[in-house]
């Protein structure tokens, strides 16, 4: 099987991260990402979207998920040189209403 094109790694990386974070999360979950990683491989981003401030908050500070979704980065072969660069973060639905009227895209501009 040929190897996997960058995109094709950021998308797999990006259901891998959803699972991951599906298996201890209390409610549904999400994870979408964007970038320049075609420019640089450190210029990407990954929300792991969830209901709740509550849940953000919980999620967040789980220090072994951390290590578990960053290691994701290591087992689907992302670039090395930009891994330690990619962002990983957690956000949640009560946020971006609270503080952009429930828009996304306006939330993450």
């Amino acid at each position: 099987m040929p190897p996997l094109s960058l995109q094709e790694t950021v998308e797999a990386i990006e259901r891998a991260l959803a699972s991951a974070v599906r298996a201890v999360a209390y409610e549904e979950v999400w994870v979408t990402h964007y970038g320049a990683y075609d420019i640089h491989p450190g210029l990407l981003v990954y929300w792991v979207c969830v209901k709740t401030d509550a849940e953000k908050h919980r999620l967040e500070v789980d220090e072994e998920l951390m290590r578990q979704l960053r290691k994701t980065l290591i087992q689907h072969n992302y670039p090395s040189e930009g891994r330690e660069y990619v962002h990983i973060g957690f956000e949640s639905q009560e946020t971006v209403h609270r503080e952009s009227g429930g828009n996304w895209w306006f939330h993450w501009k």
